[in-house]
């Protein structure tokens, strides 16, 4: 299975965000995390101490059954998220960026 590394500025804070979102963080070190969600593995996170936030283009796409739950819970829980759309390409999306820049886009088939 394919895993994404998203590179992050400050671990501390990448944790801490998605630990937010209602994710699981195991720290293999000081300059390394993983991120699980029900016990499947989904990214990890890479200490890059120079990296620019807003200079930063790394993305990923998590395909999910439900947008709209993930959606409404996120937002709950005080994330900035972007609205959720259908969008002509038959997907229900919605997308936001942690604090290190890194986009993620959250979508299901509609």
């Amino acid at each position: 299975m394919t895993k994404i590394v998203f590179p992050v500025s400050d671990m501390q804070r990448a944790t801490s965000f998605y630990g937010s979102l209602g994710f699981e963080v195991e720290s293999f070190d000081a300059d390394y995390a993983w991120v699980t969600h029900r016990g499947e593995e989904i990214l990890h996170l890479a200490l890059v101490p120079n990296l620019d936030p807003g200079a930063n283009h790394a993305a990923g796409y998590f395909h999910v059954q439900d947008a709209t739950e993930w959606h409404a819970a996120w937002t709950a829980g005080g994330a900035d998220v972007g609205p959720i759309d259908d969008h002509p390409w038959g997907m229900r999306e919605f997308a936001l960026k942690d604090p290190s820049g890194n986009r993620l886009r959250i979508g299901q088939n509609l």
